[in-house]
Protein backbone atom coordinates (compact mmCIF):
# COMPACT_ATOMS: atom_id res chain seq x y z
CA UNK A 1 0.00 0.00 0.00
CA UNK A 2 1.26 3.42 -1.28
CA UNK A 3 0.26 5.62 1.99
CA UNK A 4 1.63 9.21 -0.06
CA UNK A 5 -0.49 8.24 -3.12
CA UNK A 6 -3.26 7.89 -0.84
CA UNK A 7 -2.90 10.61 1.29
CA UNK A 8 -2.80 12.32 -2.71
CA UNK A 9 -5.55 11.35 -3.45
CA UNK A 10 -7.98 11.94 -0.28
CA UNK A 11 -6.19 15.45 -0.47
CA UNK A 12 -7.70 16.00 -4.17
CA UNK A 13 -10.55 14.12 -3.46
CA UNK A 14 -11.48 16.40 -0.16
CA UNK A 15 -10.07 20.00 -2.40
CA UNK A 16 -12.71 19.13 -4.79
CA UNK A 17 -15.51 18.94 -2.36
CA UNK A 18 -14.80 22.79 -1.08
CA UNK A 19 -17.42 24.65 -3.20
CA UNK A 20 -21.05 25.06 -2.46
CA UNK A 21 -23.00 22.31 -4.32
CA UNK A 22 -24.66 21.79 -7.06
CA UNK A 23 -21.82 23.49 -9.30
CA UNK A 24 -22.40 24.29 -13.08
CA UNK A 25 -20.29 24.41 -16.06
CA UNK A 26 -19.72 23.79 -19.95
CA UNK A 27 -17.94 20.83 -20.61
CA UNK A 28 -18.08 19.50 -24.23
CA UNK A 29 -21.30 20.96 -25.66
CA UNK A 30 -22.88 19.59 -22.65
CA UNK A 31 -24.61 21.68 -19.57
CA UNK A 32 -23.43 19.82 -16.54
CA UNK A 33 -24.28 20.75 -12.73
CA UNK A 34 -21.94 19.05 -10.77
CA UNK A 35 -23.45 17.03 -7.07
CA UNK A 36 -21.89 16.47 -3.92
CA UNK A 37 -20.17 13.76 -3.62
CA UNK A 38 -19.30 13.28 -7.78
CA UNK A 39 -16.12 13.48 -8.78
CA UNK A 40 -15.51 16.72 -11.20
CA UNK A 41 -11.95 17.54 -11.16
CA UNK A 42 -9.63 20.55 -11.76
CA UNK A 43 -9.35 22.45 -14.86
CA UNK A 44 -13.12 21.58 -16.19
CA UNK A 45 -12.79 18.09 -15.44
CA UNK A 46 -9.33 17.51 -17.37
CA UNK A 47 -9.31 13.74 -16.52
CA UNK A 48 -12.93 12.91 -17.70
CA UNK A 49 -12.99 15.29 -20.39
CA UNK A 50 -9.61 13.39 -21.85
CA UNK A 51 -11.12 10.38 -21.23
CA UNK A 52 -14.53 11.30 -23.05
CA UNK A 53 -12.74 12.85 -26.14
CA UNK A 54 -10.45 9.88 -26.81
CA UNK A 55 -13.77 7.13 -26.52
CA UNK A 56 -13.96 6.22 -30.48
CA UNK A 57 -17.00 6.91 -31.97
CA UNK A 58 -19.84 4.53 -30.71
CA UNK A 59 -22.76 5.64 -34.12
CA UNK A 60 -25.78 3.21 -33.21
CA UNK A 61 -24.13 1.50 -30.28
CA UNK A 62 -25.34 0.08 -27.27
CA UNK A 63 -23.01 0.93 -24.52
CA UNK A 64 -22.46 0.47 -20.86
CA UNK A 65 -20.79 2.62 -19.09
CA UNK A 66 -19.61 1.44 -15.38
CA UNK A 67 -18.72 4.72 -13.01
CA UNK A 68 -20.54 7.23 -14.22
CA UNK A 69 -20.42 10.39 -11.84
CA UNK A 70 -22.34 13.35 -12.94
CA UNK A 71 -22.84 11.58 -16.37
CA UNK A 72 -20.65 13.59 -18.84
CA UNK A 73 -19.06 10.50 -20.74
CA UNK A 74 -22.52 8.60 -20.99
CA UNK A 75 -24.16 11.89 -22.21
CA UNK A 76 -21.59 12.83 -24.39
CA UNK A 77 -21.66 9.55 -26.02
CA UNK A 78 -25.68 9.33 -26.25
CA UNK A 79 -25.59 12.72 -27.84
CA UNK A 80 -23.18 11.48 -30.46
CA UNK A 81 -24.73 8.79 -31.82
CA UNK A 82 -25.10 5.92 -29.51
CA UNK A 83 -28.05 4.28 -29.89
CA UNK A 84 -29.22 3.91 -25.84
CA UNK A 85 -26.26 4.08 -23.25
CA UNK A 86 -26.80 2.85 -19.54
CA UNK A 87 -25.08 4.13 -16.89
CA UNK A 88 -23.95 2.87 -13.43
CA UNK A 89 -22.65 3.69 -10.36
CA UNK A 90 -21.87 2.30 -7.47
CA UNK A 91 -22.84 5.53 -5.96
CA UNK A 92 -26.67 6.66 -5.58
CA UNK A 93 -25.64 10.61 -5.98
CA UNK A 94 -24.04 9.35 -9.24
CA UNK A 95 -27.12 7.95 -10.51
CA UNK A 96 -28.94 10.84 -9.70
CA UNK A 97 -26.42 13.53 -11.02
CA UNK A 98 -26.52 11.84 -14.14
CA UNK A 99 -30.59 11.87 -14.76
CA UNK A 100 -30.35 15.57 -13.49
CA UNK A 101 -27.69 16.26 -16.48
CA UNK A 102 -29.80 14.03 -18.94
CA UNK A 103 -32.87 16.23 -18.17
CA UNK A 104 -30.92 19.62 -18.72
CA UNK A 105 -29.66 18.69 -21.80
CA UNK A 106 -32.93 17.16 -23.34
CA UNK A 107 -31.06 13.25 -23.66
CA UNK A 108 -33.71 10.66 -23.63
CA UNK A 109 -31.03 7.27 -24.76
CA UNK A 110 -29.37 7.20 -21.28
CA UNK A 111 -30.54 5.18 -18.71
CA UNK A 112 -29.21 5.21 -14.82
CA UNK A 113 -28.78 2.23 -12.38
CA UNK A 114 -26.92 1.97 -8.95
CA UNK A 115 -24.33 -1.16 -9.42
CA UNK A 116 -21.08 -2.66 -8.26
CA UNK A 117 -19.88 -3.37 -12.07
CA UNK A 118 -22.07 -5.94 -13.09
CA UNK A 119 -23.87 -6.56 -10.29
CA UNK A 120 -27.57 -5.16 -10.54
CA UNK A 121 -27.11 -5.38 -14.78
CA UNK A 122 -29.84 -7.35 -16.56
CA UNK A 123 -28.22 -10.56 -17.69
CA UNK A 124 -30.02 -10.72 -20.96
CA UNK A 125 -28.23 -7.13 -21.85
CA UNK A 126 -25.55 -7.20 -24.38
CA UNK A 127 -23.65 -4.19 -25.34
CA UNK A 128 -21.22 -3.50 -28.05
CA UNK A 129 -18.67 -1.37 -26.08
CA UNK A 130 -18.38 -1.32 -22.72
CA UNK A 131 -16.66 1.84 -21.01
CA UNK A 132 -14.81 2.13 -18.09
CA UNK A 133 -12.78 5.18 -16.06
CA UNK A 134 -11.48 2.71 -13.19
CA UNK A 135 -10.32 3.62 -9.95
CA UNK A 136 -6.42 2.78 -9.59
CA UNK A 137 -5.45 3.39 -6.28
CA UNK A 138 -5.15 0.65 -4.41
CA UNK A 139 -6.11 -0.10 -1.02
CA UNK A 140 -6.15 -2.60 1.38
CA UNK A 141 -9.52 -5.05 1.30
CA UNK A 142 -10.81 -3.65 4.77
CA UNK A 143 -10.44 -0.34 3.64
CA UNK A 144 -12.60 2.37 5.51
CA UNK A 145 -13.97 5.19 3.27
CA UNK A 146 -14.52 8.64 4.75
CA UNK A 147 -16.80 9.71 1.82
CA UNK A 148 -18.98 8.52 -0.63
CA UNK A 149 -16.81 10.49 -3.25
CA UNK A 150 -13.41 7.55 -2.55
CA UNK A 151 -15.25 5.28 -4.00
CA UNK A 152 -14.33 7.16 -6.93
CA UNK A 153 -10.35 6.57 -7.15
CA UNK A 154 -9.77 3.55 -4.61
CA UNK A 155 -9.83 -0.15 -4.87
CA UNK A 156 -10.14 -1.66 -2.17
CA UNK A 157 -8.26 -5.29 -3.02
CA UNK A 158 -7.16 -4.22 -6.27
CA UNK A 159 -9.96 -6.28 -7.08
CA UNK A 160 -12.05 -4.15 -9.39
CA UNK A 161 -9.83 -4.65 -13.03
CA UNK A 162 -9.83 -8.19 -12.94
CA UNK A 163 -13.26 -8.10 -11.96
CA UNK A 164 -14.32 -5.88 -14.72
CA UNK A 165 -12.31 -7.73 -16.96
CA UNK A 166 -13.21 -10.87 -16.76
CA UNK A 167 -17.13 -9.95 -16.53
CA UNK A 168 -17.48 -8.16 -19.36
CA UNK A 169 -17.66 -11.17 -21.76
CA UNK A 170 -21.61 -12.40 -20.46
CA UNK A 171 -22.59 -8.30 -21.32
CA UNK A 172 -20.79 -7.93 -25.07
CA UNK A 173 -21.97 -9.00 -28.45
CA UNK A 174 -20.12 -11.40 -30.02
CA UNK A 175 -18.01 -8.11 -31.98
CA UNK A 176 -18.12 -6.28 -28.88
CA UNK A 177 -15.01 -4.27 -27.12
CA UNK A 178 -14.50 -2.62 -23.77
CA UNK A 179 -13.02 0.76 -23.28
CA UNK A 180 -10.61 0.83 -20.12
CA UNK A 181 -9.27 4.48 -18.91
CA UNK A 182 -6.93 3.91 -16.15
CA UNK A 183 -4.00 5.97 -14.37
CA UNK A 184 -0.81 3.82 -14.60
CA UNK A 185 0.84 6.64 -12.01
CA UNK A 186 4.45 6.25 -12.72
CA UNK A 187 4.43 2.27 -13.82
CA UNK A 188 3.35 2.79 -17.59
CA UNK A 189 3.02 -1.52 -17.44
CA UNK A 190 0.55 -1.09 -14.95
CA UNK A 191 -2.07 -2.55 -17.25
CA UNK A 192 -0.03 -4.26 -20.10
CA UNK A 193 0.64 -6.70 -17.56
CA UNK A 194 -2.55 -7.58 -16.17
CA UNK A 195 -3.64 -8.03 -19.97
CA UNK A 196 -1.53 -10.07 -21.03
CA UNK A 197 -1.59 -12.37 -17.89
CA UNK A 198 -5.23 -13.05 -18.99
CA UNK A 199 -4.42 -13.44 -22.41
CA UNK A 200 -6.77 -10.31 -23.54
CA UNK A 201 -5.90 -8.89 -26.81
CA UNK A 202 -5.90 -5.40 -26.49
CA UNK A 203 -4.76 -1.86 -28.18
CA UNK A 204 -3.74 1.61 -26.38
CA UNK A 205 -5.47 4.31 -28.28
CA UNK A 206 -4.57 7.23 -26.12
CA UNK A 207 -2.24 8.47 -23.34
CA UNK A 208 -2.09 12.01 -21.38
CA UNK A 209 0.22 12.51 -18.40
CA UNK A 210 -2.15 14.75 -16.65
CA UNK A 211 0.68 16.08 -14.00
CA UNK A 212 4.29 16.75 -14.46
CA UNK A 213 5.25 14.45 -11.45
CA UNK A 214 3.38 11.41 -12.93
CA UNK A 215 1.17 10.65 -10.36
CA UNK A 216 -1.71 11.37 -12.79
CA UNK A 217 -0.95 9.54 -16.10
CA UNK A 218 -3.94 8.57 -18.08
CA UNK A 219 -3.95 5.12 -20.31
CA UNK A 220 -6.79 4.69 -22.63
CA UNK A 221 -7.19 0.79 -23.63
CA UNK A 222 -9.08 -0.92 -26.46
CA UNK A 223 -9.84 -4.66 -25.75
CA UNK A 224 -11.27 -7.75 -26.87
CA UNK A 225 -12.91 -10.63 -24.58
CA UNK A 226 -11.29 -14.24 -25.19
CA UNK A 227 -14.10 -16.23 -26.81
CA UNK A 228 -16.23 -18.68 -25.15
CA UNK A 229 -14.77 -21.58 -24.32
Amino acid sequence: MNIDRISYVRKRLAESQLSDFPKYTNCLGLDIEVHKDVFWDDDNNVTGRWVTENIPPMAGKRVLEIGCGCGLTALFLAKNGASHVLATDVTPNAITNTMANARRNGITNVTSIKSDLYQNVDKKSRFDCIVFHSPSTRVPENFEFSSMIEYSSFDPGGSLLTRFLQGARTYLTPTGTMILAYNVSRNESAITDKLEKLGLPHKLIGRKKITSDGMINLHLYEIWPLPDE
